[in-house]
């Protein structure tokens, strides 16, 4: 049980930068194979960390499919095993697509398959980008390295998966605020499709639940937009800061 939480906590503490992806592998190979105490928060873990190794994955689904009809009764072991379903959709491997599907049509379980085979094709782009340790800055966490590979992505809803990373509290490094205060300036005056103008919108919030007072002017600027959207999520930063 100590082995399992001391994993657990390496996974989302500061620190220094790992020395491998080979290292972040072994720490989820030591979860799914113990213990199922930690397999709910290292299984949701795994839509931010990029990890798409089969070494993982394979015993997330063998314990799919050890559990899921045992525990369909039980709420509390019911959603661990959901979480394993969305969690191979998160592999973004398509080796996982024929057990993902064989949920469709269970009452119980069907929604999180649609979603994890909705969020596969994602991954499969998505985990290469997250992981890439070319980019990491040294003095930032891995975690935190992670979610600016997100935000630098040219892929909208990667970086609205960043973005989610500061708006849920796991984040607020000066050096990804600036960068979501990057792309808000960028974009806030031109508008654009929906897509882009909710992104921005979620972006104002995100820099907005920093209560950074650095960015309460970009929010105020953006308030008088003409777009509904952007107004109202500069509206929603800016109640943080009352």
């Amino acid at each position: 049980m100590r082995t399992v939480l001391a994993v657990l906590l390496s996974l989302s503490v500061s620190g220094a930068v790992a020395a491998s992806l080979e290292e972040d592998v072994q720490k989820y190979v030591g979860i799914f194979s113990g213990d199922k105490s930690g397999h709910v928060s290292a299984a949701q873990s795994l839509q931010w960390v990029g990890i798409s190794d089969k070494r993982v994955f394979d015993l997330v689904e063998q314990r799919l499919k050890a559990d899921a009809d045992a525990v369909r009764n039980d709420r509390v072991e019911k959603d661990r095993a959901a979480w394993y379903l969305r969690a191979l959709g998160w592999s973004g491997d398509r080796k996982y697509e024929p057990t993902i599907s064989s949920f469709q049509g269970d009452r119980t379980y069907e929604r999180y398959a649609k979603s994890a085979l909705a969020e596969m094709p994602r991954y499969e782009k998505w985990n290469p980008i997250i992981s890439n340790r070319a980019t990491f800055d040294p003095k930032l966490s891995d975690d935190a390295n992670r979610a600016m590979n997100m935000l630098t992505s040219d892929d909208l809803q990667l970086k609205l998966l960043g973005t989610k990373r500061i708006l849920n509290g796991s984040h607020r490094e000066e050096q990804l605020l600036d960068r979501l205060a990057q792309d808000v300036k960028a974009g806030y005056t031109k508008g654009g499709d929906a897509e882009t103008t909710e992104a921005i919108a979620s972006m104002l919030r995100a820099l907005g639940s920093s209560r950074n007072p650095k960015y309460v002017e970009l929010l105020e600027e953006a308030a008088k937009s003409s777009d509904r959207k952007i107004r109202n999520g500069a509206a929603a930063g800016l109640r943080y800061y009352r």
